[in-house]
């Protein structure tokens, strides 16, 4: 996993590259009496380098000072990050990595799932997560990580079916700033078959509902994979902007643009699933944090395993063979 530094560094790349250059155009500029000839430039190649280096330092001055406050964003926001697998460095120089307060029941090379800090909807409520800390949106995590995402949905889908369940997968992504934005997770809700063949109207309607009377963006979006190519979540949505999406399997769902964040609920997605199994609202709205040691989250993890007989369909099995 990169380090804290090495992720703000990489947030500033890009911006040194063009810099000389635009601090040789400023010189000329800032010359009056300045000649499009080499011999012109040859002979004021003194005075339009002084300026040159001038502006260059300053623009370097400029980069450290921003690359500092992005370090600092990044180790507050990481700091914080429930989801996140902290790395501290111990007095014999090795580095300790402390798994997040989530109990734990899978671990991937680059996802795990794992169960929610906070009362679950049901019993069969889980998470899925990028193992680095990813800010914002799944579509920022690379083809290995997705690779991942998808062989827990399928796991996810097959275990749920022997239950006579199916499973929709939700991500909610309101705040796309580093500063702001949060480990980007996906929410896994089972419920029973008879039920889930009617979740797409219920999102419809729902999305259609929570849209700008003049939205900029179709109010739904369609990112299943279409059989003749194309379509698909990745490559219909985008992770510059806010949206809120649920796939009801691993080839897609639909998406809603979030065009105002502030007012956007962060549970919307909960509060679908809730009226379709008629949940009270406690459940989706702000459910109670569990206050519990590491030896209750593993004790809770082995239950959840033991409910589901997850062993029969844990893909990570393969990692270690």
């Amino acid at each position: 996993m990169a380090s804290i530094a090495e992720m703000a560094k990489e947030e500033r790349q890009g911006y040194r590259g063009d810099s000389v250059d635009r601090a040789l155009a400023k010189g000329i500029m800032r010359d009056g009496g300045f000649q499009n000839d080499l011999e012109y430039m040859d002979d004021n190649a003194e005075k339009l380098a002084g300026t040159q280096d001038k502006t260059t330092g300053r623009e370097e001055q400029r980069q450290k000072q921003a690359a500092v406050r992005d370090y600092r964003v990044m180790d507050s926001v990481l700091s914080h990050c429930s989801l996140c697998f902290k790395q501290s460095e111990q007095p014999d120089g090795s580095t300790l990595l402390t798994a997040p307060a989530h109990p734990i029941i899978a671990l991937g090379n680059q996802v795990y799932l794992a169960l929610p800090d906070r009362e679950p909807m049901n019993d069969g409520h889980c998470i899925i997560a990028p193992i680095e800390h990813t800010a914002g949106s799944s579509l920022r995590c690379d083809d290995d990580v997705w690779d991942e995402i998808g062989n827990f949905m399928k796991s996810l889908i097959r275990m749920f079916a022997e239950k006579n369940q199916a499973v929709v997968f939700m991500e909610t992504v309101i705040w796309t700033e580093p500063a702001r934005a949060r480990h980007c997770f996906l929410e896994c809700i089972p419920m029973p078959v008879g039920k889930a063949q009617d979740a797409p109207a219920f999102f419809r309607e729902a999305m259609v509902e929570a849209a700008e009377e003049w939205s900029q963006h179709r109010k739904v979006i369609d990112t299943l994979v279409r059989e003749s190519g194309g379509g698909g979540f990745r490559n219909t949505m985008t992770a510059k902007m806010p949206y809120f999406h649920v796939w009801f399997n691993p080839k897609g769902g639909m998406a809603h643009v979030i065009e105002n964040a502030e007012a956007f609920p962060e549970w919307f997605g909960r509060e679908v699933v809730a009226g379709m199994l008629d949940l009270p609202p406690t459940v989706y709205r702000k459910p109670r944090r569990i206050r519990e040691s590491q030896s209750q989250r593993r004790e809770r993890a082995e239950e959840w395993k033991a409910q589901f007989a997850w062993d029969r369909f844990d893909w990570t099995k393969m990692l270690s063979q």
